[in-house]
C-alpha cells in the first residue's frame, strides 16, 4: 500500500486494538488465490473496485476464514464503502463495529460463513458477442474487463489490426475477446493471451474452452512471464487507479515490448483520445503513428527502430 492511502491509515490506527495484528490481508483479487493454512484465523479486506467484485470477494473470504474469526473490511467513502455494508452482512454476518475517519470506514465483525459455500465458478456467466461474421460466447466474471458487451475501444482495435500475423500476443487480455476473435478469423495463427489478474486468466480460459479456441493463456504482469517473440502485440490497457489516471501499465508495456517483437513485428494499442501514449510508445519501442482517431479512441501503431 502506498503512502497517503487513507483507508490504510485508518486501519493502522485501530489494527492493534482490534486484535488484527496477525491477520491475512486481501489487497486485491489475486490474493484470493494465495495458498494459506486453512482456515485463516482473521482477515483484513481492502474494498474491491466494483459491487460485483465486493460481493464475490466477501463470499469467497467467508469460506476461507474460520467460523467466528474476525473479518475487517476497509475502504474510502468515495470508493463505495458505505454501500458495501449490506454485502458484508449478506456474506460475513453482522457488523459489530464501524469505525470512521480519514474519509474512510472500517467494518469489523465475526465470520458467520454466510457465503462460504460459493466458489469462483459460481460467479461466471456468459454473454454472446458478434463481431462481423464471428460469434463467440464470452465468460464474464466480476472485476474482469469488459462485462457483458464488446466495448467500443476493443471493437476499434479489432477493426484495425492485421489478421495475417503468425504469432500474436494480447497483453492484459481481460475476458479474452481479442485473442478469441483473432483465432476465429485467423485459425492458423498462434495466439497467446496474458493478464496480471488471475480472475481475468480464469475468465479467458472459460472463453477459450466455451468456443473451442486453441490458444494459450497465463498470468503475467505485463511481460513478466512472457517468452519468445511475436509478429503482433496488442493491448487495450487499463488507465485508471481508483479515480486517477494511471500511466504505470503503458510505461511498463512500452519499456519492454521491443524485446518481444519479431523482425517486422508491430504493436497496436487502443486508448481513450485524451491519453498521451504516443510519446511513450515512440520513446521505448520506435516510430509510432496514430492510425485511427475517431474523437473518442485512438489506435497507435509502433514498429521497432
Amino acid at each position: 500500500m502506498t503512502k497517503g492511502n487513507l483507508p490504510l491509515e485508518l486501519l493502522n490506527k485501530h489494527r492493534m486494538a482490534l486484535g488484527l495484528a496477525d491477520s491475512f490481508v486481501f489487497e486485491n483479487e489475486n490474493d484470493l488465490f494465495v495458498e494459506h493454512p486453512a482456515p485463516i484465523k482473521n482477515a483484513i479486506v481492502f474494498l474491491p473496485k466494483s459491487r460485483a467484485l465486493i460481493d464475490m470477494t466477501l463470499a469467497l473470504i467467508s469460506g476461507m476464514v474460520a467460523s467466528d474469526g474476525m473479518i475487517a473490511l476497509v475502504g474510502a467513502n468515495n470508493a463505495g464503502i458505505g454501500s458495501a455494508k449490506k454485502l458484508y452482512e449478506a456474506n460475513i454476518g453482522s457488523v459489530d463495529q464501524k469505525i470512521v475517519g480519514n474519509h474512510s470506514a472500517l467494518y469489523v465483525g465475526r465470520n458467520k460463513r454466510l457465503g462460504a459455500e460459493k466458489k469462483p465458478q459460481d460467479f461466471i456467466s456468459y454473454f454472446s458477442l458478434i463481431y462481423k461474421d464471428t460469434s463467440i460466447d464470452v465468460a464474464n466474471m466480476p472485476g474482469v474487463f469488459s462485462a457483458g458487451e464488446l466495448d467500443e475501444g476493443t471493437k476499434l482495435l479489432l477493426d484495425t489490426i492485421p489478421y495475417d500475423r503468425t504469432k500474436v500476443l494480447d497483453v492484459g487480455c481481460g475476458s479474452g475477446v481479442i485473442g478469441a476473435v483473432y483465432k476465429k478469423i485467423s485459425p492458423e495463427s498462434d495466439v497467446t493471451l496474458c493478464d496480471k489478474s488471475l480472475l481475468a486468466v480464469m475468465a479467458t480460459q472459460k472463453t477459450l474452452e466455451k468456443n473451442k479456441v486453441d490458444a494459450k493463456v497465463f498470468a503475467s504482469d505485463v511481460f513478466s512471464d512472457i517468452a519468445g517473440t511475436f509478429d503482433l502485440i496488442v493491448t487495450n490497457p487499463p488507465f485508471h487507479k481508483g479515480v486517477a489516471t494511471d500511466y504505470t501499465f503503458i510505461e511498463k508495456f512500452s519499456r519492454d515490448a521491443k524485446k518481444y517483437l519479431a523482425p517486422g513485428g508491430v504493436v497496436y494499442v487502443v486508448a481513450n483520445s485524451f491519453l498521451s501514449y504516443a510519446e511513450t510508445l515512440e520513446k521505448y519501442i520506435g516510430p509510432t503513428e496514430t492510425v485511427v482517431d475517431n474523437g473518442k479512441f485512438k489506435i497507435f501503431r509502433s514498429k521497432a527502430r
